[in-house]
């Protein structure tokens, strides 16, 4: 949040300066997020589900739900916001409170997460957008009454059960241990990454990080590392002169014709295709 008083963020994103996927890499948060396509396309994995955005098409993110933006098309522009969701809440707990804001906080209750076709609700997004450059005195309360306006849409007319095992998805400890490997893979990733090493920063029995990892994201957890380490070595590729073997070292592979097979499998193309491809655009 650029300003923790408000405790919102909007703001529009060019993937034409964002040449390299993921638009963003797997992670959580508690907040509520929506994100609504303008042009191009996006697809958004939801707790490993993973969809395709259009133009005029909003997905949908709620507070605790694993996400990720691996693919997009190129000039693809959008709008995205995030909303804390103690915006919500007020200093006397009120029945707007019990009936939405706390079930949707703890998995009972969840937003569609694809909308499309809803003309009214894609303004709204854009008044927020641009009430949040504040150019206005006291823009915070408009800002906060178009939050309020977007929540009650949503609710109104695209709440929906949650049929997910609430207890085994929701579980506070479980997800912050899931982050904590995503943050150390991130940071360690041309590194030999041992689950020793991950026992030391999740603080539990090397096998169960195992489970515990492919129960929140859907994968294994060296099914992960190598997306990551894929991901770096494309901006390497794209972004230095390095050859394709000192870069596949740099980024943690030890050996070449394994992480030649991974890249493809990832990227669909080979390494030195996708140089080709960017160098020459």
């Amino acid at each position: 949040m650029p300003d923790e008083t408000i405790g919102v963020n909007c703001f529009f994103h060019d993937c034409t300066y964002t040449p390299v996927p993921p638009l963003f890499a797997l992670h959580w948060h508690e907040h509520l997020e929506i994100i609504a396509v303008q042009e191009g396309f996006l697809e958004v994995e939801i707790e490993n589900k993973r969809m395709r955005f259009g133009p005029g098409e909003i997905a949908v993110v709620n507070p605790n739900y694993l996400h990720a933006g691996p693919r997009f098309a190129p000039g693809t522009k959008l709008y995205c916001l995030m909303a804390d969701m103690n915006l919500f809440r007020g200093r006397y707990v009120e029945t707007t409170e019990e009936k939405f804001i706390n079930p949707l906080i703890e998995g009972k209750i969840a937003l569609r997460p694809k909308i499309s076709g809803d003309d009214d609700l894609n303004e709204l997004i854009r008044k927020c957008f641009r009430s949040f450059k504040g150019e206005e005195l006291g823009y915070q309360l408009l800002l906060k009454s178009y939050f309020f306006e977007l929540l009650y849409r949503l609710f109104r007319d695209y709440v929906q059960e949650n049929n997910n095992d609430v207890h085994k998805r929701f579980v506070p400890v479980a997800r912050e241990r899931v982050n904590a490997i995503l943050v150390y893979v991130n940071e360690h990733y041309a590194e030999k990454i041992r689950l020793e090493d991950l026992v030391d920063v999740v603080h539990i029995n090397k096998y169960y990080i195992c489970k515990i990892f492919q129960q929140c994201t859907g994968q294994t957890l060296l099914n992960y590392i190598n997306i990551v380490r894929i991901q770096k070595a494309v901006e390497k590729l794209i972004g230095t002169n390095e050859s394709v073997t000192q870069i596949a070292f740099s980024v943690g592979f030890q050996d070449i014709n394994y992480f030649s097979r991974n890249f493809k499998k990832v990227m669909n193309v080979s390494p030195t295709d996708i140089r080709k491809k960017y160098r020459r655009d």
